[in-house]
């Protein structure tokens, strides 16, 4: 499992490090993003199903370590009650555009997270893929990458 997590970092880390940022031109999306991330992190903390499922894609792959396996959509949805969740950013979101329809949102962040009864409390690294269908922003993957005290 370590290693398919480090292949697709790997991946990430060399696709978004070839891709200048996003230009002034790409304000409104970059605006979009961010906002349809905080919905998301909103929508968890409230337990809001219609939302989670609205922002997210349907090959949706969540990988935390509180999960700890990378989770789908449904298994998400399938352990909210299980979930306690409060991000708080440390750091200003960055957006670092792939395309037109593509872009990957990061943050470092405070977690307060409970998970079947176990704590994640601590400084993380947010990445979120983000893809444009129909006009509007999903995102397609999540990773949390909890950071040294």
């Amino acid at each position: 499992m370590r290693i398919i997590l480090a292949a697709l970092s790997i991946v990430i880390l060399t696709v978004t490090s070839g891709c200048a940022p996003a230009s002034n031109n790409d304000v409104a999306a970059i605006e979009a993003i961010d906002d349809a991330v905080g919905k998301l992190n909103e929508a968890f903390d409230a337990h809001d199903v219609a939302t989670i499922k609205a922002l997210m894609t349907e090959d949706h792959v969540t990988v935390t370590e509180y999960y700890g396996t990378p989770q789908s959509v449904s298994g998400q949805i399938g352990s909210l009650a299980e979930l306690k969740y409060k991000q708080t950013n440390s750091s200003e979101p960055t957006v670092v555009m792939l395309g037109p329809d593509a872009a990957v949102w990061t943050a470092t962040a405070d977690l307060d997270v409970t998970f079947e009864g176990k704590s994640l409390v601590g400084k993380a690294f947010l990445t979120s893929v983000m893809i444009k269908r129909n006009g509007k922003w999903l995102e397609q993957m999540f990773q949390v990458t909890r950071l040294a005290p």
